[in-house]
Order: structure tokens, then C-alpha cells, then sequence
């Protein structure tokens, strides 16, 4: 039986994502305005589509996914307008990725281990960690326990010693 395998979507948008220059410049204009971390919910959420701003914030269907306050900033700057949301992979990606490449940079994880994760090959992964600075602000990936097979034996026993 095969354990369920951690996807670049199943990482974690970091709180403090700064704009990069993968960033569209709708998504610049939008980050000066909510910050750069409800814009990357705002366009994973809506990306690809065109989503009407309501003037009524109590109205704006961004609100559950980007919070009542970011939304009441859209709603007073884009108000009855249709905005094409950008579906932004490439900058959602970078932002998640930052904290395998720092576990690949720190040792904690292997290039090998980290392609299947980031969806990406090991040519482009080596490029990232080494001739880039992606991942140099972020705390290394902490790695989920994986639960042990209950098939296997243990080699070492590590209970608590008297």
C-alpha cells in the first residue's frame, strides 16, 4: 500500500510572500492594496476567471477566502468591475517552493526526494537551489512523520532506557 504523496499544492502559502518578479502587474496593484498574501489566495481561488467586485463588500465572494477586511479594500477599489483574475502557477509556485529548496539547501532534504513533491525535474531543481536565491528567506520544509509500516520490523529498539 502506497502512502499518500505531498504535492506542490499541498504546501503552504507563506504569511509573509513578498512579489517577485513572477508576479503580473494586476497582482502588484492588487498586493499594494490587500498585501501579497491575500492576493496569492485571491488568484489561487479565482485564477483563470472573470469575477465581478460588487460594491456591497457584504456581496464580494472573495471575502471567505481572503477575509472580510481585504475584502472591503476590493470592493472600495474595484467596485462594479469585472476583473480577469490571473492564475498565477508561476508565482504560486515559487511561493510554496521556498521552503523545500531551504531543506534541500540545509541537507534535510535530498534534490531526489524534492522533485515528486515540486512536480518539476532535477535539472530545473539543481538551477533553483544552486544559481538562484529562491528559498534563502525561508525556514527549511519541516518533513510529516510518515506512519511506520506496521509489515516492518524494527531494527533498533529505541524505547526508554532506565
Amino acid at each position: 500500500m502506497k502512502s499518500a504523496a505531498i504535492a506542490l499544492s499541498d504546501l503552504p502559502i507563506p504569511l509573509d510572500v513578498k512579489p517577485t518578479a513572477r508576479w503580473t502587474s494586476q497582482m502588484l496593484e492588487m498586493a499594494a492594496h490587500i498585501g501579497p498574501y491575500a492576493t496569492l489566495l485571491f488568484v489561487e481561488a479565482f485564477g483563470g476567471q472573470y469575477i465581478y467586485i460588487p460594491e456591497d463588500a457584504s456581496r464580494n465572494r472573495a471575502a471567505p477566502v481572503i477575509g472580510e477586511e481585504a475584502a472591503r479594500i476590493l470592493s472600495r477599489i474595484y467596485s462594479c468591475n469585472r476583473l480577469q483574475v490571473p492564475t498565477a502557477k508561476n508565482a504560486l509556485a515559487e511561493a510554496r517552493r521556498g521552503g523545500v529548496i531551504a531543506a534541500i539547501r540545509s541537507g534535510a532534504m535530498t534534490i531526489q526526494a524534492a522533485v515528486p513533491i515540486l512536480g518539476t525535474s532535477r535539472t530545473y531543481l539543481s538551477h533553483l537551489v544552486n544559481h538562484t536565491d529562491e528559498g534563502t528567506d525561508r525556514p527549511p520544509m519541516a518533513l510529516p512523520n510518515r506512519p511506520a509500516d506496521p509489515r516492518q520490523i524494527e531494527l533498533f529498539d529505541i524505547g526508554e532506557t532506565e
